[in-house]
């Protein structure tokens, strides 16, 4: 999944399982429908490596790449932007012929974007989440890569931004911004240390980011392995709802 541990408890199914899904058109200008393509052409433009048909995000900073179709000059840039036997993920491309590059199974996920407006009726948190930076950047891959390691990078925090709880001095839970792009702001990072779950930490720090978003007037929305339905009842409890499925291809390049 694209999400770290959530500790709330667990609902009942919920109705998310049952509603119609929709796939994503290739090279749509729906925000949503090509989300890293839309972030790299507006809020996260400064982080982009290459140009159109094939572009990335730096390895550090996030796995994400996209092309503009799959033909052989396409996929040719594509390759000149990898290391030999780097893998990154690309959002709704079907996996045809990739000549030099290896395509392995999707990871299919629910898109899911929350409620508007916000629950009027959140509690005040009663635990103060700290805003992260640069000096909280080595504790924040920490803490993400014992309980969710994979999606999350070194420099995953320069998307967008972070927050963070302290217990002790020590980091306990984290959530903040992943994929930037006009009008909408994506939800992600989120999790808790194994030995601080059942507290509501990571609840807390999804309302403070749906606040700033309606502050700011952009819309949240995340991404949830679809296998993962426990954590996608909970956000469904949230008030988020799904949109579509997407699947991530992840591509990589054969030495």
């Amino acid at each position: 999944m694209t999400h770290g541990q959530e500790e709330t408890s667990v609902c009942q199914p919920c109705s998310f399982a049952s509603r119609a899904i929709t796939e994503a058109p290739f090279l749509s200008d729906d925000p949503l429908a090509d989300p890293v393509r839309h972030a790299l052409n507006s809020v996260h433009s400064h982080l982009a490596i290459g140009q159109a048909p094939a572009r990335r995000y730096p390895k550090e900073v996030a796995p994400f790449a996209v092309i503009d179709d799959t033909s052989e000059p396409t996929l040719a840039n594509l390759r000149a932007l990898l290391s030999p036997g780097e893998q990154v993920y690309i959002f709704n491309e079907p996996p045809g012929p990739m000549n030099g590059l290896t395509v392995g199974p999707p990871l299919d996920t629910f898109q899911m974007v929350g409620p508007e407006p916000l629950a009027s009726d959140v509690p005040e948190p009663s635990i103060r989440a700290m805003l992260m930076t640069s000096e909280d950047g080595a504790e924040m891959f920490e803490l993400i890569s014992l309980v969710f390691p994979g999606f999350y990078r070194p420099r995953t925090y320069e998307m967008g931004t972070y927050y963070g709880i302290r217990m002790g001095g020590q980091l306990v839970a984290m959530a903040g911004e992943r994929l930037c792009m006009t009008g909408y702001r994506e939800i992600s990072g989120v999790c808790t240390h194994p030995s601080h779950t059942g507290k509501g930490y990571a609840r807390l720090l999804m309302n403070g980011l749906m606040r700033d978003h309606a502050a700011a007037g952009v819309k949240s929305f995340l991404h949830v392995g679809q296998a993962n339905t426990r954590a996608a009842s909970i956000y469904e409890r949230m008030g988020f709802r799904v949109v579509s499925s997407i699947a991530l291809w992840p591509v990589s390049f054969r030495s």
